[in-house]
């Protein structure tokens, strides 16, 4: 078995319903992403998100890693809650039919090692401009903050 780095790309803040979402993409076979894949990963995932997005608890910023893989698409919807608490969601969609995205319902599931790098710097984004920025939470700093593996 052999181990390759996948290069991961940010592609953009994406606003739905009070909601700013950064969208990463992740490829096994191409990059940049096809357009089309991305556009159906956010029209159909963001509307998945909890309402209202901004509330005492919730913050209305998170992203979403859409993984063009060998044998699925993989999507994974993060958000923020409570302070610290990063939600979780993972969905995927055959190869041949990325349209037929579904909810993974094996919950032990989290992530590949791709996308737990960008993971990795999404924690450490939400603690350099939320929790640790002098009581005075900055969701635009952390929005600017992106993981980009090809520039």
């Amino acid at each position: 078995m052999s181990f390759e780095t996948r290069p991961v790309s940010f592609i953009t803040v994406a606003n739905r319903c009070d909601w700013r979402i950064k969208v990463y993409g992740i490829s096994a076979k191409q990059l940049p992403l096809p357009n089309s894949l991305v556009t159906l990963g956010i029209e159909r995932l963001l509307p998945r998100l909890p309402q209202p997005a901004i509330n005492g608890q919730r913050y209305g910023v998170g992203f979403l890693i859409i993984h063009q893989g060998t044998l699925r698409n993989w999507f994974i919807l993060d958000w923020w809650e409570q302070e610290d608490i990063m939600h979780h969601r993972l969905f995927s969609s055959p190869v041949d039919d990325p349209t037929n995205i579904t909810a993974v319902p094996d919950t032990s599931l989290i992530a590949c090692v791709h996308e737990l790098r960008v993971i990795s710097h999404e924690s450490e984004a939400w603690i350099s401009t939320v929790l640790s920025n002098k009581g005075e939470a900055n969701y635009d700093s952390y929005l600017k903050l992106s993981f980009d593996s090809i520039k």
